[in-house]
């Protein structure tokens, strides 16, 4: 028996054979191996790593339409960017870019393409009539903390509220980035998804997470890490991108990659290893672990403890 609709449903259905002969063999990105076009996608990390200056960075990338950023390949297609901005105002924003670009002459016509959007009141729907009259590669939400409303630990209330700007990327084919912070005490630890400030359902709604964390040596650099990416390999995402913070408060790569097993604290790794050496339990180590503000789970105690 045939499955029909009628005009209206057939709107919002696509049949697997409409999709199959699209003969899509890759996924497109936005940014190579980092973000997929037309999803969600997020920017993690604890405060004062530079996550608005990368973020900037990219967003002036795409707008003078970079062949690349950062050593990955950049294919932008509308080279138009909106940036909302809630913690740093107009002034702070005028500081970075002459910071960032520098004394050299710069074309007005290409920074035109990017807007900051520096006032939030009908935030969505303001965003929506932007998107739908113009071609965007990218809108940034800088910080999704300011513009959520509603328990960020209420799983059911963050996955509704991220299905409207999911409904925008797949509708209108825009990738949107959020920047976002990680827990307190997930400080120095080793790159991970789980800590993330928040419910579980961020994470979930995304497609890409990149975390940026500070170096344990050196002040000048930082590690990109890919911490969730649907469509990598997980060896891929087991190592980070060395970028180096420079005077211009700009990013630029150096080429190396490390391991996330090295960029992980070792101050917990000690106290567990001493607690166990006196005969203590994992799951009481686990809890004494906790009780000092480490965030840390049974399972990759053992794992490291073992190793």
């Amino acid at each position: 028996m045939n499955f029909t609709l009628d005009a209206e449903l057939a709107k919002f259905f696509r049949g697997a054979d409409e999709l199959k002969n699209q003969e899509i063999k890759e996924i497109d990105y936005l940014l190579d191996r980092l973000i997929p076009r037309g999803t969600l996608c997020s920017l993690v990390g604890e405060s004062d790593t530079g996550k608005s200056s990368l973020l900037r960075q990219l967003a002036v990338s795409v707008a003078y339409g970079d062949d690349t950023f950062l050593g990955f390949k950049l294919n932008d297609k509308c080279r138009n960017v909106v940036y909302v901005s809630t913690e740093d105002g107009e002034m702070g924003t005028s500081a970075w870019l002459n910071k960032h670009l520098g004394e050299d002459m710069t074309d007005n016509e290409v920074l035109s393409k990017l807007k900051f959007l520096f006032i939030t009141e009908n935030l969505y729907d303001n965003i929506r009539k932007v998107i739908s009259e113009n071609c965007l590669d990218l809108l940034i939400i800088d910080s999704y903390a300011d513009i959520f409303e509603g328990s960020m630990n209420d799983s059911n209330i963050v996955r509704s509220f991220l299905t409207k700007y999911s409904d925008l990327a797949n509708q209108f084919g825009i990738t949107i980035i959020f920047l976002h912070h990680t827990k307190k005490s997930s400080e120095g630890m080793k790159p991970n998804k789980n800590s993330i400030l928040g419910s579980q359902g961020f994470e979930a709604k995304m497609r890409s997470v990149m975390m940026l964390t500070k170096d344990k040596d050196d002040d000048s650099l930082r590690h990109l890490c890919v911490v969730k990416n649907n469509y990598l390999s997980p060896e891929e995402k087991n190592y980070s991108y060395v970028i180096k913070f420079n005077e211009n408060l700009s990013f630029e790569p150096t080429g190396k990659r490390v391991n996330l097993d090295g960029l992980d604290n070792p101050e917990y790794l000690q106290i567990a290893k001493d607690l166990r050496s006196q005969g203590k339990s994992l799951s009481t180590i686990v809890e004494a672990l906790n009780n000092l503000g480490f965030s840390v789970k049974r399972s990759t105690l053992h794992r490291k403890l073992n190793k």
